[in-house]
């Protein structure tokens, strides 16, 4: 079944950095990737493309998870840096997902909230009693749709399959 899978950046590093945007990852980020990584692995196939914010902790989030599922080249030619996913409303980060993913098996978008909270609320609509309150960082929700023609279906079939996070694991 199709899928889209929904991440919030890993723990973001508070202690150096000048704006925003530049911060990364501090080591609790960084093992909860690693934890994501192995869980995933388990649940979902190779993922055909990805959206992910192109603020740094994002960035990172998407390279120490997914890295090590692709060739060195690959995973660069399979993702987008999108804009709309750092401050950019839902209806075009909607429009962004419908272009990226239609037609593929599995999408991941990588980003932040608050955004990403609302985003889950569009595009589940079964099973919405496994979606958190507040997406914690490095958390995932897995949501499956029946077919990926998201550009006719606008989301309608989407069923929440799994909400995981790092403390989960622990």
């Amino acid at each position: 079944m199709p899928q889209i899978i929904i991440i919030r950046h890993a723990k973001s590093d508070w202690s150096s950095f000048d704006f925003d945007f530049d911060r990364g990852l501090n080591e609790r980020g960084y093992k909860s990737c690693k934890i994501i990584s192995r869980e995933l692995k388990k649940r979902i196939n190779i993922p055909d493309k990805y959206l992910v914010s192109p603020a740094k902790r994002a960035q990172l989030t998407h390279e120490e998870i997914f890295f090590s599922w692709h060739k060195q080249h690959d995973i660069y030619k399979l993702t987008t840096n999108e804009d709309k996913l750092y401050g950019g409303s839902l209806n075009n980060i909607l429009e962004s997902i419908k272009i990226n993913f239609s037609n593929i098996e599995t999408g991941v978008v990588i980003g932040h909230n608050p955004i990403l909270n609302e985003l889950l609320h569009y595009l589940a609509f079964k099973n919405k009693k496994l979606l958190p309150y507040n997406l914690v960082t490095t958390a995932c929700v897995i949501i499956e749709y029946y077919n990926n023609k998201y550009i006719v279906s606008n989301f309608q079939d989407g069923a929440v399959k799994e909400y995981i996070f790092p403390k989960q694991f622990l």
